[in-house]
């Protein structure tokens, strides 16, 4: 089970790039203070763990297309309730979406990135809130297979290339701050 303490030091510790990633931070803070437990899916609006996946060079990034959201994302969904950490739960989920099995993570379990959005009804869910809290990890894996039914393939993307694909703002952020930690600057 996580523990809201030890993600709000984490997010403590971050330190967001622009406007748009501070108010999500401001609001994750928030949620984790006040919600009996933010790491579930009973609570309406919760946090969610995912990956940017990048080559160990930065030169490209493994990215899914989400079937219900029909866009290309980084790997990341919900935490369940035996991930010890949210980096735990972002590697399970980069797995899991992926199938790659061999990850590094250059900035350890610190966070990447931190983006708030909206997740439009979909069935019997109502429309709902994601906080997620974005990791780094890089592969040097070649093959990889898509093991969920949330995702239609995955392939890797140059930057140039994802915004080309339509990667919105804050993704494109996560992808730039990701190039820079590992190519420094």
């Amino acid at each position: 089970m996580i523990e809201a303490n030890a993600v709000l030091e984490l997010l403590a510790a971050h330190r967001p790039q622009d406007d748009a990633e501070r108010r999500s931070l401001e609001r994750l803070r928030a949620l984790v203070r006040s919600a009996a437990d933010p790491f579930t899916r009973r609570e309406r609006d919760h946090v969610t763990a995912s990956a940017v996946i990048a080559r160990p060079d930065g030169r490209a990034f493994l990215l899914v297309h989400h079937r219900r959201l029909d866009r290309w994302l980084q790997p990341g969904g919900h935490v369940e309730a035996d991930d010890r950490s949210v980096f735990e739960a972002a590697r399970r989920e980069a797995l899991e979406e992926t199938g790659t099995r061999r990850f590094e993570a250059p900035i350890g379990e610190r966070i990447l990135d931190v983006d708030v959005h909206p997740i439009p009804a979909s069935g019997d869910r109502p429309a709902h809130v994601h906080f997620d809290l974005r990791h780094l990890l890089t592969t040097s894996q070649e093959t990889f297979e898509v093991q969920a039914a949330e995702v239609r393939r995955a392939a890797w993307f140059t930057l140039e290339d994802a915004l080309v694909e339509g990667v919105d703002a804050s993704l494109e952020r996560a992808l730039r701050k990701a190039r820079a930690e590992i190519v420094g600057g």
